[in-house]
């Protein structure tokens, strides 16, 4: 009968305890692992990342002027068309937006990139294309093949200022992002006075070179050959703008450099 007694409820009251000192260490240990998880579980989250980018549409922003409008060319697509679709075949999730405007001279460029819309659009873009200073030339020294040594200089030295600008606040906003700058050619390389004129053009893809290595990551793509041999087989009928022919022969190059220009940053990136 001494069984029922005192002993038992002291074993019992005993057990009691111990089950609850178990019960809040246990919970003790549970909170901990929520608020302090381990490291090597957050580890194995980075690669998912890596995976849901891999999905996300890339954009390619084209600006300028008619060159990257497309204009001379018979289906309109000029390179920037072509150049989407040679990328949509590669990365299938491509977006394209065409900011060029006909007749867009550096001044203009410089405003146009300082914009919110299209400041949000260079920080989301993948690639940047780029063609300008045409009008510049040709508008500020002569439309036609004569072109007036004193005025282009004049024009070269603030297309040179705008350019820097333009790069500046590109590169602010997309500092990772390659920039594909197009070259400039002579359109008059086949008339009267082509060596002046060749000199000329000559002098400001010097500039437009020259500015372009001050920034990381800008490709100027050089064109004035593709259109000195030959001008009347890639020029359209007003013998200023390119035709289907020439706006192939400068998607093709720009592709190549942009296919370059990946291969370097693969490497880079090992």
């Amino acid at each position: 009968m001494r069984i029922k007694g005192n002993p038992v409820w002291i074993a019992f009251s005993l057990f009691s305890l111990f089950s609850l000192f178990f019960l809040i260490a246990g919970f003790g240990w549970a909170v901990t692992d929520v608020l302090h998880p381990p490291s090597e579980g957050l580890s194995h989250q980075e690669p998912r990342q890596e995976k849901s980018n891999s999905t996300e549409t890339a954009l390619l922003l084209t600006l300028g002027d008619s060159l990257t409008r497309g204009t001379g060319d018979a289906d309109g697509q000029g390179y920037a068309g072509r150049v989407k679709e040679s990328l949509r075949k590669e990365h299938h999730r491509i977006s394209a937006v065409n900011l060029a405007v006909k007749g867009q001279t550096s001044d203009q460029l410089k405003d146009q990139v300082r914009q919110p819309r299209v400041r949000r659009l260079l920080g989301e873009a993948r690639w940047i294309t780029l063609t300008i200073g045409g009008n510049d030339l040709f508008q500020n020294s002569g439309q036609t093949e004569t072109i007036d040594w004193k005025q282009s200089e004049k024009a070269r030295k603030r297309y040179q200022k705008n350019l820097e600008t333009t790069l500046s606040v590109i590169r602010r906003e997309n500092p990772d992002t390659p920039v594909f700058l197009f070259g400039l050619y002579n359109p008059f390389g086949d008339l009267g006075q082509k060596e002046t004129s060749n000199r000329i053009v000559g002098e400001w893809n010097r500039t437009l070179t020259e500015t372009a290595e001050k920034f990381d990551k800008v490709v100027v793509i050089p064109v004035f050959d593709l259109f000195q041999l030959n001008p009347r087989a890639y020029l359209y009928s007003d013998h200023f703008h390119p035709n289907h022919k020439g706006y192939e022969r400068m998607a093709d190059r720009l592709l190549q450099a942009m296919e370059e220009k990946a291969e370097e940053v693969s490497t880079d990136a090992r």
